[in-house]
């Protein structure tokens, strides 16, 4: 990501280039041709490149591009210290972050990082979008990200935790309505998913990297790596295993009422019911912003702290959050 810095009275801006020899060269010239005549003389522009694939190369570009082009219209960069922003890193994880379709920009963390920048004035606050294996990575080597749906837990070597934006309803089971008199079960009462996951003829659908409040989790964990568990990967994951359930490629799937809400609602598709498991009730789920365990991550998380209880009062987050997760 672009990293502004001031040093030596001289105002320097580091951009990112991708490995790519063609979107290398093209950066490398836009620099050179169009952009160092027309800079004031205290503004340098550094560029530097690191591996990446091409996918990711062209985002780059286009962060690139957008930096160097506002930096040329507007013929100053103001001094912004590194640790004076937040990287919002998303995935396309719909109900979380919705990036197509009529509810686009309406997911239940889209609204809420909308709000925390208009929140943030005094920050330089971006985004990158990746998926969500590639998002635990980065932060596990300490890029500086914040992912802003996380399930709140106590900080580890990797992730520092905000306060609790929000209250999840609880993790349950989504299973196709054709399941529930062979494996004699009931709509609307709890099932367990230990006994499901012992029945190694059913088909448990495990989106790629997603991890579960640690009651469900204990019990999944067990059976990682089995025939039965099947994990999928790739965009919108967790939509990729309900439509597989729909079509009874697989049988069922763990997650919250606001995925299948979403998946009801944008398939046009009424074939699954949501379980409450026993081994979590009602127990609702804390949510929470997570950034990397760095000094970075901390200056992010108590700015962050410091504006929840406005975003938490604001009609528009409220309203949101009353549509995803049924919150009063």
């Amino acid at each position: 990501m672009p990293v502004f810095l001031c040093a030596d009275f001289r105002h320097i801006v580091l951009v990112s280039l991708p490995s790519d020899y063609v979107l290398m060269k093209a950066c490398q010239f836009i620099v050179n041709r169009y952009i160092d005549n027309y800079l004031p003389a205290d503004i340098l522009i550094i560029p530097y490149c690191f591996t990446v694939r091409r996918t990711e190369a062209m985002l780059r570009f286009k962060q690139f591009i957008s930096i160097v082009v506002g930096t040329w219209l507007s013929g100053y960069v103001m001094p912004v210290l590194a640790s004076e922003a937040i990287v919002w890193a998303k995935n396309p994880s719909p109900p979380f972050h919705i990036m197509e379709g009529k509810l686009k920009g309406y997911g239940i963390c889209d609204v809420m990082t909308t709000k925390l920048d208009a929140l943030l004035p005094e920050l330089n606050t971006s985004e990158v979008i990746y998926p969500h294996p590639r998002v635990n990575k980065y932060i596990s080597q300490s890029e500086n990200l914040c992912f802003p749906c996380m399930i709140k837990r106590d900080d580890s070597a990797n992730f520092l935790y905000s306060n609790v934006t929000m209250q999840y309803p609880a993790v349950g089971v989504i299973i196709n309505k054709a399941l529930l008199d062979k494996l004699d079960l009931q709509e609307n009462a709890p099932v367990s998913l230990a006994r499901l996951l012992s029945m190694n003829t059913l088909a448990f659908g495990l989106p790629s990297a997603r991890k579960y409040p640690d009651a469900l989790q204990q019990e999944l964990d067990k059976y990682i790596g089995q025939p039965h568990v099947i994990e999928i990967g790739g965009t919108e994951s967790p939509m990729r295993v309900l439509r597989q359930i729909a079509r009874s490629r697989l049988d069922y799937t763990i997650d919250y009422p606001s995925a299948l809400k979403y998946f009801s609602v944008t398939d046009n598709d009424h074939s699954l019911v949501f379980l409450p498991t026993t081994e979590m009730g009602s127990t609702p789920v804390e949510g929470a912003i997570g950034c990397t365990n760095s000094p970075w991550g901390r200056n992010a998380i108590e700015h962050i702290n410091r504006v929840l209880p406005q975003l938490k009062s604001d009609p528009e987050y409220r309203a949101n959050q009353v549509f995803w997760l049924n919150t009063p």
